[in-house]
């Protein structure tokens, strides 16, 4: 079936735009199934980070009596953890817009678990859904522009990352489509074909959006640290010493990620130049 050709700011635009047949349940279910099974297959690397992540939130939340003025610490801390596991099985399923828009659920949990943590007091406003809770991302860029002390340190980055995840846009925005869309050649035609999954362009892509969600939910979880390990007295400082190594090591891999991207990138340059 063939579609009206969208604008475009290429100077070589898609001659032909095709709409493929769309996929039914059965099939879409189906392929969501061998994209999950093939990215446990070729990402042993992303596994055993995922693995230490889900171990340090395991020994965060299990077998836990809980004092009643803390238990919606613990409901926003399942409520992460639950975008944790959801966000990568879409990561994995090939669904790159809906993995990062779980991630910002994530982040939101842990701007509000931050500012309760501070103020163990303000919960009651939380409930009532009163503010700073009901705009509270304004609420903390108020702060920072202000120069005020924030609740947690990790605050200006998770702010960062949550308008970096809007990228991959959770409404139909234009932007929705950058990883939504490829070009495919049919003959002496290039036909433009609007994809069910997103794929990463090459593997240094998507080892980049696997390592920003890593890491974000490893400063989500450090968020929690003093309260875990200070005040509930949940978890040893071992924990709290084995997240930051943990999160050091995503550093430095992501860190030398973009430095061979960067250089090949300039490689490419030199070439085209």
């Amino acid at each position: 079936m063939e579609a009206e050709k969208p604008p475009t700011t290429t100077d070589d635009p898609v001659r032909d735009n095709l709409i493929w047949e769309p996929l039914d349940l059965v099939r879409f279910v189906g392929a969501e199934h061998e994209n999950f099974l093939t990215s446990l297959a070729n990402n042993r690397t992303d596994l055993a980070i995922i693995n230490r992540l889900q171990g340090l939130y395991a020994a965060a939340m299990s077998h836990k009596v809980i004092n009643g003025d803390d238990v919606v610490l613990y409901q926003l801390l399942t409520f992460i953890h639950y975008h944790f596991l959801f966000s990568i099985s879409n990561l994995m399923k090939c669904h790159l817009s809906e993995a990062f828009t779980s991630v910002r659920a994530a982040i939101d949990a842990a701007l509000i678990a931050a500012h309760i943590v501070d103020d163990r007091a303000s919960q009651i406003a939380y409930a009532k859904r009163e503010k700073p809770f009901t705009m509270l991302a304004r609420h903390y860029k108020a702060m920072i522009r202000d120069n005020r002390p924030l609740p947690s340190r990790h605050i200006p980055e998770l702010l960062r990352t949550y308008d970096l995840c809007s990228q991959f846009a959770s409404h139909a925005d234009i932007n929705s489509f950058i990883h939504r869309t490829s070009t495919r050649p049919d003959g002496d035609e290039e036909v433009l074909r609007v994809e069910y999954f997103q794929f990463a362009r090459d593997p240094n892509e998507r080892q980049t959006h696997s390592l920003r969600l890593f890491h974000t939910f490893a400063i989500i979880l450090d968020v929690y640290a003093d309260f875990l390990v200070a005040e509930a007295g949940s978890v040893p400082e071992q924990w709290r010493a084995e997240l930051h190594a943990l999160g050091q090591t995503m550093e430095r891999h992501s860190a030398a990620l973009h430095e061979h991207m960067a250089a090949k990138d300039g490689s490419k340059e030199s070439a085209d130049g």
